[in-house]
């Protein structure tokens, strides 16, 4: 059976340069350079996000977005980083620069991909609102990025397309094992690279790179991940089944593989798990009317 092991340094090496995985931005690496201090600085991480205007507008528009609800209005950077924490800011950062890199990124139509995964991402958001597990701000980043090995793929071969309609009629690690076969990578790879390349945490990496193995959510799997990395597997599997149904995009085989064992992961009911579906897809259907 495939696993999507992580691939070794040597291998990254070359992955980075076979999908031309676009290069961290200096202030990435200025903000982990701070961050890995013992006394790290709350003020500079705040100077470094705010010299970019248009950066620090867009954290502070999603943190005081519905999908966060923070309780009260966010006033700054600081605030932000005081509230959220530095981990989870800088995530939503790097989240903001890589969706920035992507969709700007070798002149292909990637709307759908986008409207799918913005959607995915408030879904994730809510749901973590709702179920233990995670933040709203790692459920968020991890609905917009664990299928962003997708573009990449897409950039690289021109018949990619193609290749995910074929996997999408698939279910669980057979997807990836579609994209395998005709190009010799997965998507769920090359964003775990990606993920790596930038800096993301290991949470996020870690579910990207396993989010298609529903058999980790099992307690008695043999090589169970970590819970949290768990959660958002787990979240994900429900947001894109909502998002799916909302716009019409999905192949209901991811969600078939992973129903039984993302109810079981929560401890909902068959019944629970279909009550909460209508809730979120009645809400997403609400918020899109408006």
């Amino acid at each position: 059976m495939m696993t999507t092991a992580a691939p070794a340094a040597p291998e990254l090496d070359t992955l980075i340069k076979r999908f031309d995985v676009p290069p961290c931005p200096a202030i990435v690496s200025e903000l982990q350079a701070e961050l890995r201090k013992d006394n790290a600085s709350a003020g500079k991480l705040a100077r470094l996000i705010s010299r970019d205007v248009g950066l620090a507008g867009a954290v502070m528009r999603l943190v005081n977005s519905p999908a966060f609800r923070p309780g009260r209005e966010v006033a700054s950077i600081d605030d932000a980083l005081r509230i959220l924490g530095f981990g989870r800011v800088f995530d939503l950062v790097v989240g903001e620069l890589l969706k920035k890199s992507l969709a700007s990124g070798g002149g292909l139509r990637l709307d759908r991909y986008w409207e799918n995964a913005a959607c995915s991402a408030e879904i994730c958001a809510a749901l973590a609102g709702r179920l233990p597990g995670t933040t709203r701000e790692t459920a968020y980043c991890f609905g917009l990025f664990h299928d962003c090995g997708i573009p990449l793929l897409m950039r690289r071969f021109p018949d990619y397309r193609e290749t995910l309609q074929a996997a999408n009629a698939e279910s669980g690690l057979a997807l990836l094992a579609v994209e395998e076969a005709r190009h010799g990578t997965n998507h769920a790879v090359v964003g775990y690279l990606l993920g790596r390349t930038w800096g993301l945490s290991e949470v996020l990496c870690e579910a990207i790179r396993a989010h298609h193995n529903y058999q980790v959510l099992d307690p008695r799997a043999p090589a169970r991940l970590p819970d949290e990395v768990c959660a958002l597997i787990a979240l994900s599997a429900i947001a894109d089944h909502v998002a799916g149904l909302h716009l019409r995009t999905r192949e209901e085989g991811q969600w078939l593989a992973a129903r039984s064992r993302v109810g079981a992961f929560f401890g909902l009911a068959d019944d629970e798990l279909d009550d909460l579906i209508e809730d979120l897809l009645h809400d997403v259907q609400l918020a899109s009317a408006a």
